[in-house]
Formats: C-alpha cells, sequence, structure tokens
C-alpha cells in the first residue's frame, strides 16, 4: 500500500519500505479499502482540516492514482470498524454545505484540462456519506525535498525555469475563479 509494487507474500515491500500492516489513523480510510469498486486505497499522504489525501490504484486501469477524501475532521468522524463518515449533529448544515463546495471547486479543476502543470480529476464520486476525487498519480518530488537534496539552495537558473509555469497557472487558476490556497512546497 505504500507504492504499490508487487511483493509476493513479504509483510514489507522492498521498494518502499512500507509493512502491509503499518497503523494508520482510525478516523481516516484503512489501507487496503476498495472504493467505487475499483479504487484500493493506500498510506495517507497527508490531511489538513479539509480532508485527506491518500495514494491509491485504479484496479481497472492498473495504475497509481491520488485519492481525496473530504473529511473535515472538526464536522465529523468515522469509526475504525466503518467506512461511513459520523457527521457532528450540530454541523450537519456546514458539513453539507462545505462538502458543496468542495465538489464545485474539483469540478472546475476538472473542466480546466487545458492548463498545463495542474493534476488532472480523473474520477469524482460520493459514497460512505462524503466525497472522493481522483486524480492522475505524478512522479517527482516537491519542492522541499528537492532543497533538500541540494543544499537548501535554488540556482537562479533553476528559479527562471521552475517559477513562470507556476506562476502562470496560479494565474490562469484565478482566473477561473480558482482561489488556490493549499500551495506546498
Amino acid at each position: 500500500y505504500g507504492c504499490f509494487s508487487p511483493i509476493g507474500d513479504e509483510d514489507k515491500c522492498p521498494h518502499c519500505g512500507y509493512k502491509q500492516q503499518s497503523p494508520y489513523s482510525p478516523s481516516y480510510i484503512a489501507p487496503g479499502t476498495i472504493l467505487k469498486e475499483k479504487y484500493m486505497v493506500g498510506k495517507m499522504l497527508g490531511h489538513n482540516g479539509e480532508g485527506a489525501t491518500y495514494l491509491a490504484f485504479d484496479t481497472v486501469l492498473s495504475c497509481k492514482v491520488i485519492l481525496k477524501e473530504y473529511m473535515p475532521d472538526t464536522l465529523c468522524s468515522r469509526d475504525k470498524d466503518n467506512k461511513d463518515v459520523s457527521v457532528n449533529s450540530n454541523s450537519t448544515v456546514q458539513y453539507k454545505s462545505l462538502m458543496d463546495e468542495f465538489t464545485v471547486l474539483n469540478k472546475k479543476l476538472a473542466n480546466l484540462r487545458n492548463i498545463d502543470h495542474i493534476q488532472q480529476v480523473q474520477d469524482m464520486f460520493h459514497e460512505n456519506n462524503t466525497a472522493y476525487v481522483v486524480f492522475e498519480y505524478l512522479e517527482g518530488q516537491n519542492l522541499m525535498q528537492y532543497l533538500k537534496e541540494n543544499g537548501g539552495e535554488l540556482s537562479w537558473r533553476r528559479v527562471q525555469k521552475l517559477f513562470p509555469p507556476l506562476l502562470t497557472s496560479l494565474s490562469q487558476l484565478h482566473n477561473a475563479g480558482i482561489i488556490h490556497r493549499g500551495i506546498k512546497i
């Protein structure tokens, strides 16, 4: 579930080191869970106030994908033995309103296929009393990893190559009415 490479009968993946029985937060989806009868959930990549992001595997197309789950942990919870999200009784209206915003935002992103350097939406669905978005999986590293590997610095030549496409894409998103507040390095 750490990289979806074949491991045979091994408990620990020889490719990424992930142990199949690694502990996970019971508030989030258990690795190995199947969603929409085709997406196998892998390890959680991160979470914030809006939801969680997982590595997943599309069993129909046989490829890795990124799965985002709407899961605002201040408004809802999940029991370890249940995939369904339970909304706090006094938060139902806010939960549904924010889930609608999550869905509308990701539909807008799905319609922006002409913008380079934006991870493409491949699927959206509702299940387990929440919403999910499936993005293409892109190999690479984030800026923080790059900086760690390169002494914490970017050369001017590298900055000139990396940042113009990023800023152009952000400008195109803003022109489409999408304000991106989740840029990570």
